[in-house]
């Protein structure tokens, strides 16, 4: 498995207050473990007053940005606790590397001994005030390894939360396509009223002229109640993803919105794409907690080796014949013979623990492969599902054309008038919803494949 190195966890704390608090540009590297690899995160945010709607559009990559900032992504708040707890055992590792010191002063009183020489040795009144210094010389390179190991979960807690914001993204493109898919749906139906009403006037004059019958007027006026009805549905389901879209990004519910997205004209092959799984953060979360958990078993065997340790003493008082001395140095050496297969059994447990994290890394990869596969699958399915929308409303249109000019000339009837007109209106509507369709599954392709710039971790050299 190709090695991986992590931010610090100083870059994750300006990841994260860049998250929280909203910053123009964050880009950072660490250079961990002696590695020429580093690892840089950008973000942007952008925040944006939710007071009152603002007069600029908006992109989703600024709804995005906002959904970053505002007070609601909880689960941002929550990886954010969960890497400060990272650094923190880091330094703990870190700080076992170094000597402990410690002072201590001890009073005693007793029976004065009857002898000259024990009053010399043991007096009834001994004060003690001694500094200590413990230098741990060895541990089984347990200490080492607890050191990378933690560093690694570090990295893994940056990756969960990239991976969160990943998760945020999906949320965030379909609450902003579902505005603008719900907003065009709107005006289509409000055209195709307006169309209908226009063709209405036009049966009202011929039917005082004898040229139509009342019922095409009855049928026209009940197909422009139902397009009424079904423009007050769509406007409440506009309504709701309105304050959607306000809950996640903290903006105005009324704020404009500005489709500048592109979509893929080709897709091309989804090996090309799945090339890319590795760029995804939950799989550089999920190697880095490999990495950690390989880790344990060197710690854990490490408890079969020695221990040896540098302790020296200094005695601001000391009482007795040794009063005059006021240091000493001494070098322990503790070597473990039998501890009952206690350390053996934690070796077996660590080994475990790697295997079972490597199955989760496995199984995370496919995970991941179905994710991008399924998005891949429903952009090249609704591609053609637009293609085929685009040919019958070209289609339909030139039909509904024809039949106003046949119909005026007696050669068909209302009814294939309806139905020629209903038909080009209908396609419109899908087509129009259906565009939107195609750019949310591209923009989910491309956050699934690690190339949305917002969210994105690139490798550098």
């Amino acid at each position: 498995m190709k090695k991986r190195t992590f931010p610090s966890i100083q870059v994750a704390n300006i990841l994260v207050m860049s998250i929280v608090l909203g910053s123009d540009v964050f880009a950072a590297s660490d250079d961990m473990a002696g590695s020429n690899t580093t690892v840089s995160i950008e973000m942007k945010t952008n925040v944006n007053s939710a007071a009152q709607p603002e007069s600029a559009a908006h992109s989703l990559a600024d709804a995005y940005q906002s959904s970053m900032a505002v007070a609601n992504t909880e689960n941002l708040e929550l990886q954010k606790e969960l890497l400060v707890q990272a650094n923190e055992v880091d330094s703990q590792a870190f700080g076992a590397l170094f000597p402990t010191v410690s002072g201590s002063v001890t009073a005693l009183t007793q029976a004065a001994p009857n002898t000259t020489t024990g009053q010399a040795i043991s007096p009834a009144n001994q004060n003690t005030v001694k500094f200590t210094a413990d230098q741990p010389l060895f541990r089984g390179l347990r200490d080492f390894a607890a050191l990378r190991q933690k560093k690694f979960l570090v990295g893994a807690q940056v990756y969960a939360l990239l991976n969160s914001a990943r998760q945020l993204f999906y949320d965030v493109s379909t609450a902003y396509y579902n505005v603008l898919s719900y907003a065009e749906d709107e005006r289509n139906y409000q055209i195709e009223i307006e169309v209908n009403n226009k063709r209405l006037k036009e049966l009202e004059e011929f039917y005082k002229i004898g040229r139509s019958q009342l019922t095409d007027v009855l049928t026209f006026k009940a197909n422009i109640a139902s397009l009424q009805a079904q423009l007050a549905t769509t406007r409440g389901q506009l309504e709701t993803a309105r304050e959607v879209l306000a809950f996640v990004t903290g903006w105005h519910r009324d704020t404009k919105l500005e489709d500048r997205e592109t979509a893929i004209v080709k897709p091309g092959d989804v090996a090309t794409y799945l090339a890319k799984i590795d760029d995804r953060a939950d799989i550089q979360n999920a190697i880095a907690n490999v990495q950690a958990n390989d880790e344990g078993v060197p710690i854990a065997w490490g408890q079969h080796l020695p221990n040896a340790d540098l302790i020296g003493d200094f005695y601001a008082a000391r009482p007795g014949t040794l009063s005059d001395v006021n240091w000493d140095v001494q070098f322990t050496l503790s070597i473990p013979i039998f501890q009952g297969g206690v350390v053996q059994s934690q070796v077996r447990q660590a080994q475990s623990v790697a295997r079972q994290y490597n199955l989760l890394l496995s199984q995370t990869r496919r995970t991941a492969e179905q994710e991008i596969r399924t998005f891949y699958d429903s952009l090249v399915a609704d591609q053609k599902q637009l293609a085929a929308l685009t040919e019958l409303v070209e289609v339909s249109k030139k039909n509904s054309e024809t039949e106003i000019q046949y119909y005026r000339k007696g050669l068909v009837t209302n009814l294939d008038v309806l139905t020629a007109i209903t038909t080009y209106q209908d396609a419109q509507r899908q087509m129009d919803h259906q565009r939107y369709t195609v750019k949310l599954d591209t923009v989910k392709l491309q956050a699934a494949t690690g190339q949305r710039k917002e969210i994105n971790v690139k490798d550098k050299k």
